[in-house]
């Protein structure tokens, strides 16, 4: 049903048949920056007028996405559609083009993200800060702007600044919608781990560009590039998405942010920035420099292997719901990119319809947590338990969740766990076993946590503030949970999308394991 209300939605194009339906990409860009004014321009401190403008807003440009969604026709010679330019020069002198497109894996993370504006909206209608209620929904428009910009830029160097402007608008959410006592030193981490890694980033970019005379991704993917220097770049281009998935040992920020960040933070935090990470090594590192991605891949492999197995014992000890979750979405992280550096098509495929369902259950997950702690005030586990008796549809809803976290069959973490795990156990039977552990404490900590709040008797001095779902916070898990079932009921109509890309973006790279790249690493190693 999900599926035939967004083909309608898609029909919806046909209104734009006097325009070019290539000018959809730049509605969808520069609407959120609209909304931005609209708020401005509110006289006083109207809160309750400005979060009506910026949910309007976020829904408006989610049904834009929807019909460019409806109007993506791939061409079988082009791996972008819709491709739109911006030239930056004055008097003739061109000083930048950028460049935006999107293909079918873009595709889908920009519906993720027009998803989950919407949602986090929702989630913070009474959270907003009546002080500051201008300033805090104008970062949201200007973080949702940049999000779309970094999903569809075909220029490095406009994925670069993009890349660098989101921790602006990430840094005062933080400021303005947090609450917790570390707030300040939560934001010096942020900022020391991103640009840390950026600037990594920056030197190698700047050498393609000396070299090739062009930052953008249509040129840069058709390079040869000689293998010492694609062990140099890989290194640049990995170190500053490493951060951003974050793999071990580059991690520390994220428990940080999570506790400090308010319910709307976590959820735009766990459901899109930390796939910028994971999008950027598929799309960039496995695009650019493929025998690289194979010599350096025992070594992520095992990276990966060693966090996802600290990361899923960690989260049995954690007595914090809202800890327990977020090192939970951590562990599924691993996962991906477990499974994106065994180099096979399965692994690839797999790998990126996990980012997609990981970006729909862990946003869900910490709604959950948010919703418990606006009753309880409190994160505990020990103090929470008998939810149902007080809040059954919320008890639902925590139970199709934790059945998604635990991986149940009919459920899209499944498939794509399951695609991952075959991915693995065609490269290494070592770590398949490794990766198993993962599967068997999801299913153990999944159902404790679940247990633990939804069971046994209620607390007394917490069962008086328990009420369940209200109007408002029902339909804010209204799409989640009909975008969990159309997943897990039908979930070829995303994976034959994102194959199909995969499969034309990424010729080279699923060959990277084959006998005649394992041959010249050999000889490179040798001489």
């Amino acid at each position: 049903m999900w599926f035939l209300v967004l083909r309608c939605c898609g029909l919806g194009t046909m209104l734009f048949s006097s325009f070019q339906l290539n000018y959809l990409l730049r509605y969808i860009l520069l609407l959120p920056v609209f909304g931005l004014f609209c708020c401005r321009l509110v006289p006083g401190n109207n809160y309750k007028l400005i979060r009506v403008i910026a949910l309007a807003f976020t829904i408006l440009t989610f049904i834009l996405s929807v019909m460019l969604w409806g109007a993506y026709t791939p061409v079988s010679t082009e791996p972008f559609s819709h491709v739109v330019g911006f030239t930056l020069g004055w008097k003739g002198l061109v000083y930048v083009r950028l460049e935006f497109g999107v293909d079918r894996l873009s595709l889908w993370m920009v519906l993720l993200t027009r998803i989950l504006m919407p949602i986090a909206v929702l989630c913070s209608w009474n959270n907003v800060p009546t002080y500051g209620a201008k300033s805090f929904m104008s970062v949201l428009l200007i973080l949702e702007s940049c999000l779309f910009g970094r999903f569809t830029s075909l220029d490095l160097l406009c994925f670069y600044i993009l890349y660098e402007c989101s921790l602006l608008p990430m840094f005062l959410a933080i400021g303005l919608g947090g609450s917790g006592p570390r707030k300040v030193r939560l934001l010096y981490l942020l900022v020391l781990y991103t640009l840390v890694g950026s600037l990594a980033m920056l030197p190698c970019m700047l050498m393609m560009l000396s070299l090739v005379g062009s930052t953008s991704f249509l040129l840069l993917v058709h390079e040869n590039w000689e293998l010492s220097k694609q062990l140099v770049f890989w290194w640049g281009l990995f170190l500053a998405f490493l951060v951003k998935v974050p793999m071990v040992p580059l991690h520390l920020w994220l428990p940080e942010a999570h506790v400090e960040l308010s319910t709307l933070g976590s959820v735009l935090l766990a459901g899109v920035l930390l796939k910028l990470g994971t999008y950027g090594l598929l799309r960039f590192n496995f695009g650019f420099f493929q025998e690289a991605c194979a010599y350096y891949g025992p070594f992520v492999l095992t990276l990966s292997l060693l966090g996802l197995i600290y990361r899923s014992f960690t989260t049995l000890r954690q007595i914090d719901f809202k800890k327990l979750v977020l090192y939970s979405s951590v562990a599924h992280m691993s996962m991906v990119t477990l499974a994106l550096f065994t180099g096979s098509t399965v692994g690839l495929i797999g790998s990126s319809f996990l980012m997609f369902a990981h970006g729909i259950l862990s946003p869900a997950l910490f709604l959950c947590v948010g919703l418990i702690y606006d009753r309880a005030h409190t994160k505990a586990l020990k103090y929470l338990g008998g939810a149902l008796t007080a809040m059954p549809l919320f008890s639902i809803m925590l139970f199709i969740f934790s059945l998604c976290n635990m991986a149940m069959p009919l459920t899209p973490n499944f498939l794509a766990e399951f695609l991952c795990l075959c991915s693995v156990f065609n490269h290494n039977l070592l770590r398949l076993a490794g990766a198993c552990i993962l599967v068997i404490l999801l299913a153990a900590y999944s159902m404790w946590a679940y247990a633990r709040v939804v069971h046994g008797m209620p607390k007394p001095m917490y069962i008086k503030a328990m009420a369940d779902l209200n109007r408002r916070e029902f339909f804010t898990f209204v799409p989640l949970i009909l975008l969990t079932l159309w997943l897990g009921l039908k979930p070829d109509a995303v994976l034959d999308s994102l194959s199909s890309s995969i499969v034309y973006l990424h010729q080279a790279s699923l060959k990277s394991i084959g006998k005649e790249s394992v041959e010249w690493i050999v000889d490179f190693i040798g001489q």
